[in-house]
């Protein structure tokens, strides 16, 4: 066989060992992962459910949550109590496209009503489906929210209601980088930071941000 025979061999042996050391490399990944979890779990006194978990509870009617749009499944789920409220906090993987996205979601039960609606951080494509839709839930009252932020709900006049001018400006106090995506289903708030999965050492914290928007949320809807 000559040389030039071997060269799609050897490719192909490269691509198999690639391949190998990626999926090797994932798999010990995922168990340091789920070790740390466990570990901050103890720490804050979580109950720590593994992929155990078949996900909160979200109102059928309304699918105002990246849960109800995805096909996706929950991993290092825990819970407990953060800033006096129910939560549970995991990781969320889902496909988008051609891409596997994960996700650090804290997700807080509650017993009010508050209307569905996903609040997020406004892009470029935002502005530009505005011309077409109008969907985006704005604020004569502060322009640097509507500015900021995109508010959508099938049920616009509760969520005016709910987005009180104290509750607008919160949310303008919150710094840019953050990135927070917040949705509402029945008696369900879920966070995340879009397309981020948190580091385990950061959880504590995640967990003292998320909660302090909730409980402001829920206070604007009493």
């Amino acid at each position: 066989m000559s040389n030039d025979n071997w060269i799609p061999f050897f490719f192909f042996g490269i691509v198999i060992t690639l391949t190998i050391s990626i999926v090797l490399w994932a798999a010990r990944y995922s168990r340091k992962r789920t070790e740390e979890f466990v570990r901050i779990a103890q720490q804050l006194g979580f109950s720590f459910l593994g992929d155990k978990w078949p996900g909160p509870v979200l109102a059928p009617a309304h699918k105002t949550c990246v849960i109800q749009r995805t096909r996706g499944k929950f991993h290092n789920v825990m819970m407990g109590s953060s800033g006096g409220l129910a939560v549970t906090l995991s990781d969320y993987t889902y496909r988008m496209g051609k891409s596997t996205v994960t996700l650090t979601l804290t997700s807080f039960t509650h017993d009010q009503h508050l209307p569905p609606f996903e609040l997020r951080a406004e892009n470029i494509f935002d502005r530009i489906g505005e011309a077409f839709s109008h969907r985006d839930i704005d604020f004569d009252s502060n322009p640097d929210f509507s500015r900021r932020y995109f508010l959508r709900s099938p049920d616009e006049a509760s969520t005016r209601s709910l987005f009180t001018t104290g509750l607008l400006s919160y949310f303008e106090q919150i710094p840019r980088d953050k990135k927070w995506h917040i949705e509402s289903s029945a008696h369900t708030l879920i966070l995340y930071r879009y397309v981020q999965m948190i580091k385990a050492a950061e959880i504590p914290s995640l967990l003292d941000e998320s909660s302090a928007i909730a409980r402001t949320i829920l206070s604007a809807a009493r």
